[in-house]
């Protein structure tokens, strides 16, 4: 789904826009004019959903260059290794979300979110192997386009965000870290850090950036910094940013 210049959804599950398979977060594509380059790759239980949606929009899965994840968790991770292994394109993260990775089902929290019933007891996890790391303040120059890793624990210890400049407009691809309306998650793992996540929304609240992309539900093109400025007014009164609540979908 086009939704800017050069700018597409691709996947949303059922916290989005259910574009795809409703385990899937928002995944993002980029047309850069030298290649197509994806934010994050869904749950990886319906790939071929995924590749559809890239078809519909007039988009070539031979043009796929490039692959950023924005943190280890299974709705966001799962599908890489398969889009990787079919398309050839090259897989990139944080090295902590290459650790994280590597480190299978436990590393992601996945036991704890099955356990949670959050994922089917059949729900099964590949991990996948990242071609390259990526480095925080390290930008990238991909044809027309620039990204920029910006490191934003708090939702999980590896999470990373991207800035990304492309024909004039500065999108945030802000994965987990911060959602529409200033909000972010809140989950019992073992790594989610409510100070943490404060942290990363100062620093990205700092930032001029048009689009918010984020990893879940609605997202928006233009005035995206006034959302990590909601959030922001929580934290100067020392109340935590407010709660995005997907429970009861």
């Amino acid at each position: 789904m086009r939704i800017a210049k050069d700018t597409y959804l691709v996947a949303s599950g059922v916290q989005g826009c259910s574009l795809t398979d409703d385990f899937d977060c928002n995944c993002y594509l980029f047309d850069t004019g030298e290649g197509l380059v994806l934010f994050d790759t869904g749950a990886g239980r319906a790939m071929e959903r995924i590749y559809a949606e890239i078809e519909r929009d007039g988009l070539s899965l031979g043009g796929l260059t490039h692959v950023f994840l924005t943190h280890g968790h299974a709705d966001h991770s799962a599908g890489a290794a398969a889009i990787v292994a079919e398309h050839g394109a090259k897989l990139l993260c944080g090295a902590d979300t290459a650790a994280v990775m590597a480190a299978g089902e436990k590393g992601i929290s996945l036991d704890k979110a099955r356990a949670a019933g959050v994922y089917p007891p059949d729900y099964t996890y590949r991990s996948p192997r990242p071609d390259g790391i990526v480095a925080p303040g390290e930008a990238m120059t991909i044809g027309r386009m620039t990204v920029t890793p910006v490191s934003t624990p708090g939702h999980s210890a590896d999470h990373m965000s991207y800035i990304v400049e492309l024909g004039g407009v500065t999108s945030l691809v802000s994965g987990d870290a911060l959602f529409h309306s200033g909000r972010i998650i809140y989950q019992a793992t073992d790594d989610f850090d409510v100070a943490q996540s404060c942290g990363s929304i100062e620093s990205l609240a700092a930032r001029a950036f048009d689009a918010l992309l984020p990893g879940h539900g609605m997202f928006v093109l233009s005035g995206g910094t006034r959302h990590a400025q909601v959030a922001m007014a929580s934290i100067r009164s020392m109340k935590p940013p407010v709660a995005l609540d997907l429970a009861n979908i």
